[in-house]
């Protein structure tokens, strides 16, 4: 059965979820710790920003991380699920959805 693995951002106030890692689709099995890695480097490469706390990673979205967070209304952008406009970009990381992506297609 599939599983995924989401990061969210710890901005205060801040909606951003970053869908990282599908996982459960082999027979393959992971521990925690591997799928999380996965997962914060996933977000990493699209632009999420790490830094460590006491004892564990932060996550920030590239909206907060860019200053135009947090997130504050949810919709489609697959980098951080914010609102995006009617130029199929997200108001708030600035990721620029496909047609299909932002309900053109």
């Amino acid at each position: 059965m599939p599983t995924g693995v989401a990061v969210v951002c710890e901005s205060e106030n801040c909606l951003a979820v970053y869908l990282a890692v599908k996982t459960g689709d082999t027979d393959e099995e992971r521990s925690a710790a591997e799928v999380s890695e996965m997962a914060r480097k996933a977000a990493e490469g699209d632009g999420w920003v790490i830094s460590f706390g006491i004892g564990q990673a932060v996550m920030t979205c590239p909206g907060c991380a860019d200053g135009r967070g947090p997130v504050l209304e949810r919709g489609t952008c697959q980098r951080c699920m914010g609102l995006v406009d009617t130029e199929s970009r997200c108001v708030y990381c600035l990721h620029q959805a496909e047609p299909e992506q932002a309900g053109e297609g």
